[in-house]
């Protein structure tokens, strides 16, 4: 599937999955050939990591299937997963939401981060100074923008307040703040780090007010669930243990984190996984109606359709609950 040049956004990917439904409809196949379960995700960032530990401590093998994992931007993940290019997915609520607004039969699975991993950094010292000033994100596809967005809520401050700037990803995001170009952003470890080296101030620590989000979420389509629920499954528990790694084990979570983002640094490594563990990941990944109000409300006026979703529809924690709660 090749989407369609300068399809971005929100609107951009409620328009790509109606060509991916469309393909879909015309013959496009929920499984691999080949008995390969691919699987996306959309940036190199933390919020992966016990996925990429069960992948590559072998936990998806040791559960019977043959996972394949690709990086894919945000705004193509969910087209991907309609058309059958993809079986499962890890993405942002916003990309669920804007597609279920669009018709897909979408499920979330499972919540690898229940709330914003951001801390708000700026080259003023308090939230009251930011009126006014350039706030850089990386697109309205993507749950970076939809935490930016809370953040300003937070302290106070509407979008209209604030020179909002569309910077593509999150490494022009954090290259711009470094360089001065905005004036704040939301981050997280390792790139904050880099931030209080740079003598930028943590005007609010995001993670620390418990927002429910979904910033990443597993999710499947509807029939792929329905067809192999064994699959799904088996996932999940490959999953789990990929999660109980990541906590018991610092030393082999920093090395595969560091090998991902491109880092060797172990005191920013060692830094991000005390955040994301303490922080932000949760001992159940339990999907809930709450965590995908936030994307429901930022979308809302700007995707058809998303103000009348049923977010409880959008949700399956079936799986979770037999693999983290043994019921």
């Amino acid at each position: 599937m090749k989407l369609k040049p300068g399809a971005t956004g929100a609107a951009g990917v409620a328009l790509a999955t109606v060509l991916a439904m469309s393909l879909t409809a015309c013959g496009s196949s929920d499984t691999s050939s080949d008995g390969v379960i691919t699987v996306s995700y959309s940036e190199e960032v933390a919020d992966e990591l016990p996925l990429w530990i069960a992948s590559e401590a072998g936990y998806f093998k040791e559960e019977g299937l043959n996972v394949k994992l690709v990086s894919l931007a945000s705004d193509q993940g969910y087209p991907a997963l309609i058309s059958g290019q993809t079986q499962i997915a890890s993405m942002g609520g916003s990309q669920i939401v804007s597609g279920a607004a669009a018709g897909g039969d979408v499920k979330v699975l499972a919540t690898m981060t229940p709330v914003f991993p951001y801390q708000l950094y700026a080259n003023v010292d308090s939230a009251a100074k930011l009126k006014g000033k350039k706030i850089g994100y990386t697109s309205k596809s993507g749950s970076q923008y939809i935490g930016t967005l809370a953040a300003l809520k937070k302290i106070g401050l509407s979008p209209s307040d604030v020179n909002l700037v569309p910077l593509g990803s999150v490494t022009n995001v954090n290259n711009a703040l470094l360089s001065k170009t905005i004036d704040a952003a939301a981050t997280h470890p390792p790139a904050s780090l880099q931030f209080e080296d740079a003598g930028l101030h943590m005007v609010l620590d995001i993670a620390q007010q418990k927002i429910p989000n979904i910033n990443v979420g597993i999710s499947s389509k509807g029939s792929y669930i329905k067809a192999h629920p064994d699959v799904i499954e088996k996932f999940m528990a490959g999953l789990k243990k990929g999660f109980d790694r990541e906590r018991s084990d610092q030393k082999y979570a920093t090395k595969v984190l560091g090998a991902h983002i491109g880092l060797d640094k172990q005191r920013a490594l060692d830094e991000t996984w005390k955040y994301y563990s303490t922080e932000v990941f949760p001992a159940v990944p339990e999907a809930t109606k709450a965590q995908l109000v936030s994307a429901q409300e930022s979308l809302g006026g700007s995707v058809h359709g998303v103000d009348k979703l049923d977010l409880s529809k959008l949700i399956d924690s079936s799986f979770v609950d037999k693999a983290f709660k043994g019921k």
